[in-house]
C-alpha cells in the first residue's frame, strides 16, 4: 500500500508526508482495534472494503487483505468465494478464474481429482465403442466406395473414409513400440 502511495506521490519529501500518514494510519487503527470486540474486528476489513469508491480500489484492498493471511487461511478461501456469489454465471465464472490461475500441471491434477479413473470396466467398455465405431464407418463407407465404383461413379471420398478408419483401427489394435505391448 505504501508502494502506492509512493508512486501517486512524485519527490521525496512528498513521500516522506505520505510515509508519515500511513504510519499514523497504523497508529489509529490499531489502537481502535483494541476497543472493538472479536466480532467487530473480524468484520471490520469487510467494511472498510466496502467504503471504497471504486470496484477497483475495492479489489485491490480485497486482495491487500487476502494477501496477509496465512497460508492455512487461504486454502478455503476460494471456496468461501464462489459460495458467496449470488448467481450461478458468478459462481461458474469466479471458479473458472481460479482453475485458470492455476499452473496447468496443477489444473490436470485437478481435473483429475474431480473426475477420477475410469475403472477397467469403463475403460473396456468405451474402447469397445470406439472399435465398433471405426469398424461401422469401414463397412458403411467400403460398401459405399464399392457401390460407386460398380456404377462408374468417382469414389475418391468413401474411399478416402473408409481407409482412414481402417488405418484408426489398426492403429488402435497395434503393439506400442515404446512399450512393446497393446494397451
Amino acid at each position: 500500500m505504501a508502494d502506492a502511495i509512493d508512486s501517486d506521490l512524485g519527490g521525496s519529501s512528498n513521500q516522506d508526508v505520505a510515509r508519515g500518514r500511513l504510519s499514523t494510519a497504523r497508529a489509529a487503527a490499531d489502537q481502535a482495534a483494541r476497543t472493538l470486540t472479536r466480532s467487530e474486528i473480524q468484520s471490520l476489513p469487510a467494511v472498510v472494503v466496502q467504503g471504497l469508491d471504486t470496484p477497483a480500489q475495492q479489489k485491490a484492498a480485497a486482495e491487500e487483505v487476502v494477501g496477509r493471511l496465512p497460508n492455512e487461511a487461504k486454502e478455503d478461501l476460494a471456496a468461501s468465494v464462489v459460495q458467496s456469489l449470488d448467481t450461478t454465471t458468478q459462481k461458474r465464472a469466479a471458479a473458472e478464474g481460479a482453475v485458470r490461475a492455476l499452473p496447468s500441471d496443477q489444473q490436470r491434477q485437478l481435473a483429475q481429482g474431480v473426475l477420477g479413473n475410469p475403472d477397467r470396466r469403463t475403460r473396456q467398455h468405451l474402447w469397445y465403442i470406439v472399435v465398433m465405431t471405426m469398424t461401422a464407418a469401414i463397412f458403411v463407407f467400403g460398401t459405399m466406395a464399392f457401390v460407386l465404383i460398380y456404377q462408374g461413379k468417382a469414389a475418391e471420398a468413401p474411399l478416402a473414409l473408409a481407409t482412414t478408419a481402417l488405418g484408426g483401427v489398426v492403429g488402435l489394435v497395434a503393439t506400442s513400440p515404446g512399450t512393446g505391448r497393446s494397451d
